[in-house]
Parts: structure tokens; C-alpha cells; sequence
């Protein structure tokens, strides 16, 4: 794959899809003035324990998705078929579950109204099926448009519903909500025709039960993996609503977490880009291939985190029209930083999804996601809310220690980056990094002009210097 469709399946993959956020900002000095703190309580609470079942939902057997393609290419869609099939089914009852859980939950008590809320929340969770199979199938196939243009189509209509329930009609967290209502029901009508129709992938009832069973043995040990980076991005606000800790500052952790989540982007659609690379690289032991594709990635994650820090008040400034929302700002710019070790999850991940070795999964997100849950669950009572910025922060973090403790982590970071000392000089990058953005947040503005266009030509300087064009 050349150098040219590489940066243009990333503007597909990051770019493309984050338009929505474009138009969120135009709305947000619109739509703010109409939302209260209490408002993005309500949704933050709701968001998290929908995240939890979201991720339970799959059953870990997306892991089933990515491999079939490369062992089994003309047949694959037999594998995908059961993997769909299974996940309908699975998803509906979670969605039950979620719903019921929420109706106790949430501070609107057994109602007709709390009803129709949970419903409409739960929404992700029943039709998720569809969106699963479309995020694995369109990067395999390097056919990027389909996938993009669908979710983007799905997220305007819902941003648009949304815009029209909070400006014109007042409706609060109701217009919040709506969004994700709006999405799941377009995006999974459209992938009916796409992962169904144009590539044959229909449920199949497998009635080879040992079969059934393999797939579910390989595949379970996922569940605590996708569900650790629930635990990572949301059991701060599972923990709150528990600890019965205010609605109006849990918004104000979930409105800094949202904005803090945008510095992230760039690097998975960049990682998503790769995959097909990432996927060859190890599968063929090129490992310094597979090294300077992980250094690109973590260059880019430091450098967008950054710039997206160095920014954030400027940002807030221009866009968040209500003081009290206002007071997020300084929670956003350190979560900028909480996901900067994306790219190593991606690069530590890999082996062991090619490897089927499932297992060693666990080490990665869940671990971590129990850290964080147990921080949270002891520190916030003490300190309070805020006390989950810092205990995000050393959660995510965190994973860059697992090749120190677990074995098959030591082998396979050590060959494929060439030594584990390094991992303690990204972890010094990482925090000067955090440092000194924070520092620079309040500079005269052409100051920030300048400081951009320096990190943005050393970003290039170093892919040209690594080579990297030779390797996409």
C-alpha cells in the first residue's frame, strides 16, 4: 500500500468520521446555553452503563473476524455469518438487561418516563450487530467509504435531532440521547445491505455445537478484555452514581472526559489504516517493520495530544457558551493524555490476536480497567470527583508496565521493539509531554501558532528520517 492511500484511508478513518464533530462544534455555543451539568450527568451515567453491556454484548467473538478473513479468505463469510448470528441473539439480551439496570438507576425513579429513556439508551445495545461486522470487514477489504459514509451519514442525522430537541424544544439530556437512537437505527439499516447483501454475510445457525463451543472457548476471555476498557472509561462514573456523587459534577467529569477523548482519534484512525501492514509485518517476522510502524503511531499520538492540550482553552473559549460548563476545561486537558498509550495497546494486542492466545488479553485493558475501578472506588469518597482524572491517567498508563511483570509480554515486546528499556524513555516522553502542554496552555496565541507548526514539522521530519514511507 503506498504512502498516498495510507494517509488517505487515515483521513477516511479519522478524518472523515469526526466531521460530526465539526458540526458539534458549530452547535455547541447553540446547544449549551440549553444544557445543564446535570444534563450530561444524566447522559454520562447513562452512556457508561450502555458502554459496559456494549462491550459484554459480542461475547469477545469479533476475535473470530479478523482471523477467518486471513486463514479462510474465499470462505470466510461462513465464520462471519455464525459470529452474526450469535451476536444478535446475545445483544438483545443485554440490551434487556441494560435497560432494567438503568430503570434503578438513574434519579427519575419506576416510571413510564424512565422507561422510554433506558429504552432509547439502550439502543447501541440491541443493534449493534451490524456496525460490529461493517468496523472489521471495510478495513480488510481496504474499501473505507462504505464504512466512513455510513457511520458519518448516521451521526449528522442523530447530531441533527439532537440540535432540534435542545435548541427549539428545551429537552435537555432527552436531545442528548437522541443522537444515539438516531445513529443505531440508521447505521444498522444500511449495513443490511452492505455486510448482508453485497458480501453474503447472513446469520447462520451452526449446528455443529463442538464448533459453537470452540469459537465461544477462544472468544470468552475477550469479555474481560473489551470490558476493561469500559472499566477504563467509564467505572469513574458507574462509581459516582453508586457513591450517590452529585449529577452536576459527574457532568462535569463526563463533558471534560468527551472533550479529552478527541486527542485520540487521529492515532486509531491511523492504527485502523495500518492494520492490513501491522497484520504482515508480524505474520512474516519483519519485526522492525513492525516496530517503525509503532513508533510512527506513538509519535503521532504525543504530538496530537499536545497540540489538542495547548489548545483546549482556546477551544472552550470559542465554543462552550455556559460558565459552569465552562469549569471542565482544565479536566479536559489532562485526559488529552490518558490514551496516549493507544498505539502500544495496539502493537502489544496484536501477537496475541493472531495467535488466538486469548488469555494473555486479559493482561492488557482488564487488568488495568480494575485498577482504575478500584482507585476510583477508593479514592473518590475521599477526594471527590476529580480524584478520577488522576486514577484514568495511571490506569491507562499502567500498560506500559505489563511487559515488565507478564512473561509473554516480556518476549514478544522485547523482540518486536528491540528491548524494554525503551519503554521507561516513552514513559519519561509521555510525561514531559503532559508537562509541558500544560504549561503552555495559557501563551499568547501566536505563540501557539508557532509551537504548532515546530511539533507538526518534527512529526514529518521523523517520518521522513525513520523511512516510514517505504513501509506504507
Amino acid at each position: 500500500m503506498s504512502t498516498r492511500k495510507i494517509v488517505a484511508n487515515t483521513f477516511y478513518y479519522g478524518v472523515v468520521p469526526k466531521l460530526t464533530m465539526l458540526l458539534s462544534i458549530v452547535i455547541l455555543p447553540l446547544t449549551t446555553p440549553f444544557l445543564t451539568t446535570f444534563d450530561y450527568g444524566i447522559y454520562g451515567v447513562l452512556t457508561s452503563y450502555t458502554s459496559l453491556f456494549v462491550s459484554i454484548a459480542p461475547l469477545g467473538l469479533h476475535v473470530h473476524l479478523t482471523n477467518s478473513y486471513f486463514e479462510y479468505p474465499r470462505h470466510y463469510h461462513l465464520v462471519w455469518g455464525r459470529v452474526l448470528l450469535m451476536v444478535l441473539l446475545s445483544s438483545f439480551v443485554f440490551g434487556l438487561l441494560n435497560v432494567g439496570i438503568l430503570l434503578f438507576t438513574l434519579p427519575l425513579g419506576v416510571s413510564w418516563k424512565g422507561l422510554v429513556l433506558c429504552l432509547a439508551g439502550s439502543v447501541p445495545i440491541f443493534l449493534l450487530a451490524n456496525g460490529l461486522l461493517a468496523q472489521h470487514l471495510f478495513p480488510l477489504v481496504e474499501r473505507p467509504k462504505p464504512l466512513v459514509f455510513t457511520n458519518l451519514t448516521g451521526s449528522v442525522l442523530g447530531m441533527l435531532v439532537s440540535f432540534v430537541l435542545i435548541y427549539f424544544f428545551r429537552l435537555g439530556y432527552w436531545g442528548l440521547i437522541s443522537s444515539g437512537v438516531v445513529s443505531g437505527i440508521f447505521v444498522f439499516t444500511v449495513f443490511l445491505k452492505f455486510v448482508w447483501s453485497d458480501y453474503h454475510i447472513r446469520p447462520i445457525w451452526d449446528r455443529n455445537r463442538k464448533r459453537m463451543l470452540r469459537m465461544l472457548k477462544i472468544a470468552l476471555p475477550l469479555i474481560p478484555h473489551t470490558l476493561g476498557f469500559v472499566l477504563l472509561t467509564s467505572s469513574a462514573r458507574i462509581v459516582m452514581s453508586q457513591y450517590h456523587v452529585s449529577y452536576d459534577e459527574i457532568g462535569l467529569f463526563s463533558h471534560g472526559s468527551t472533550m479529552g477523548d478527541y486527542a485520540v482519534v487521529i492515532t486509531s484512525a491511523l492504527a485502523m489504516a495500518l492494520t492490513p501492514q501491522i497484520q504482515r509485518a508480524f505474520r512474516s517476522s519483519d519485526f522492525r517493520s513492525y516496530r517503525k510502524l509503532y513508533f510512527l503511531c506513538q509519535a503521532v499520538a504525543l504530538t496530537t495530544s499536545f497540540m489538542i492540550c495547548v489548545w483546549m482553552p482556546d477551544i472552550y473559549g470559542l465554543l462552550i457558551r455556559n460558565a459552569r460548563l465552562a469549569q471542565s476545561c482544565d479536566i479536559a486537558c489532562m485526559l488529552c493524555f490518558a490514551n496516549v498509550v493507544f498505539s502500544f495497546y495496539v502493537f502489544m494486542s496484536a501477537p496475541a490476536f493472531i495467535e488466538k492466545n486469548t488469555m494473555q488479553l486479559l493482561w492488557l485493558v482488564f487488568v488495568p480497567g480494575i485498577l482504575n475501578f478500584v482507585l476510583c472506588y477508593t479514592l473518590i469518597p475521599l477526594f471527590g470527583y476529580r480524584a478520577a482524572i488522576y486514577s484514568t491517567i495511571v490506569s491507562y498508563w499502567s500498560q506500559l508496565l505489563i511487559p515488565f511483570f507478564v512473561g509473554y509480554y516480556r518476549k514478544t515486546v522485547g523482540v518486536w521493539l528491540g528491548g524494554r528499556w525503551k519503554i521507561p524513555v516513552i514513559l519519561l516522553l509521555i510525561l514531559a509531554d503532559l508537562l509541558i502542554a500544560n504549561q503552555l496552555m495559557y501563551i499568547a496565541l501566536w505563540q501557539k501558532v508557532l509551537i504548532t507548526l515546530v511539533a507538526a514539522s518534527l512529526l514529518w521530519m521523523f517520518y521522513r528520517r525513520q523511512q516510514l514511507g517505504e513501509l506504507v
